[in-house]
């Protein structure tokens, strides 16, 4: 059952409706005015509580509805508390639980014929009680249902939504944990290098000078670039340790990868537009990252179409573009691990991530890195 705490404006205004139409029937009716007034206040009180007690107020309102025949007011002379009874075997079977409102619509069904006679009813008397009270009440049902259906509905549409939600969190979490242990590599080679360079210094200090100048340049270089590194391993939040890996590849091992896979089945061409030597060790494996990426998606969700990978070297940056040709497939969906892994690399350097189908009905993605300037 449905319960409510206190009666709202909807649960008055239909009973004080009737009430008034029964006030309005009693007085222009050859009836017992004041029984008909009476019984249409007690049934309209009743009626408040048709969502909260719904047997109580349906079985009641008969009652009193029956009782008023035996009080000589002719059923068959007034509307309103045949109106009532409909309103009250409705409430039955949309606020009221599956046996109570099997229950109580057995009792008001026992309950009726008692209005006109004790003996059994006629077979058209039984019809039009049926009528009067089974039928509201599997109307009150089914509308009950489907009410339910759609709560239920719309809490695993919030359920779902919020699973979603959660999924995307722990993908960025896993991406950027991933991302931070590649840095954590790149970082430790900077250092070696540093302790390499300053050991060497030390041993030419006194006899060439020159070259332990140079060794120091070396490092301070390396420890630059350890400072920017680290700077973006931070902002990732990395929550626990890395774990070893393999050497880290670069932008110059595209070839290689993209053999790979033209080798798998996917028509892919590589053009290099401008030198991808000297670019900082994040950018270089952030590079070939955004295009690993890209063209397994292209290979998943587009093996047939034709795909063109642009590397762009700038002064002030590199831009990685990479197009299916039109016809193909959909691309990645936008909460995909790939995507998601795409646009955390972008974002720690400051740059920018587009992907989305084209005009031709490919898919393009493009994404521009900006270098350190000196």
């Amino acid at each position: 059952m449905e319960g409510r705490t206190t009666l709202t404006r909807g649960d008055v205004a239909l009973p004080a409706v009737l009430t008034l139409a029964g006030f309005a029937e009693a007085a222009v009716s050859d009836v017992n005015v004041p029984v008909a007034m009476a019984v249409s206040v007690a049934a309209g009180a009743l009626l408040c509580g048709r969502r909260r007690w719904p047997v109580v107020t349906s079985v009641g309102a008969c009652f009193l509805l029956v009782l008023q025949t035996r009080l000589g007011v002719p059923e068959d002379q007034l509307v309103a508390p045949l109106a009532m009874i409909f309103t009250a075997c409705f409430a039955l079977g949309r606020y009221a639980a599956r046996f109570d409102g099997v229950v109580g619509l057995v009792l008001v069904n026992l309950m009726v014929p008692l209005s006109e006679r004790v003996d059994l009813p006629r077979a058209q008397d039984v019809l039009w009680v049926l009528l009067l009270t089974a039928g509201p009440w599997l109307a009150g049902r089914l509308m009950g249902e489907h009410a339910r259906r759609g709560e239920e509905l719309a809490r695993q549409s919030r359920q779902l939504v919020l699973e979603q939600r959660q999924l995307g969190e722990r993908l960025v979490a896993d991406e950027r944990r991933r991302i931070a242990r590649e840095m954590h590599d790149i970082i430790a080679h900077s250092i070696s290098v540093m302790v390499v360079q300053a050991g060497a210094a030390s041993d030419l200090l006194r006899r060439d000078p020159d070259a332990a100048e140079r060794a120091v340049a070396e490092i301070q270089s390396a420890g630059r670039a350890a400072l920017d590194e680290t700077g973006r391993l931070l902002r990732l939040l990395r929550e626990d340790g890395g774990s070893e890996l393999d050497p880290q590849p670069a932008a110059a091992d595209l070839p290689g990868l993209v053999e790979v896979f033209r080798s798998a089945g996917l028509d892919v061409t590589l053009v290099v537009e401008g030198s991808t030597d000297g670019l900082p060790a994040g950018v270089d494996l952030s590079v070939f990252r955004i295009v690993q990426e890209g063209l397994t998606n292209a290979l998943k969700h587009a093996p047939g179409s034709r795909t063109v990978v642009t590397l762009h070297r700038r002064a002030d940056g590199i831009e990685v573009d990479l197009q299916n040709a039109a016809g193909s497939a959909a691309g990645p969906p936008p909460s995909g691990r790939g995507l998601v892994g795409m646009r955390e690399r972008v974002a720690v350097f400051g740059g920018a991530l587009d992907a989305g189908p084209t005009e031709e009905g490919g898919y393009r993605l493009h994404a521009r890195l900006p270098l350190p300037t000196e």
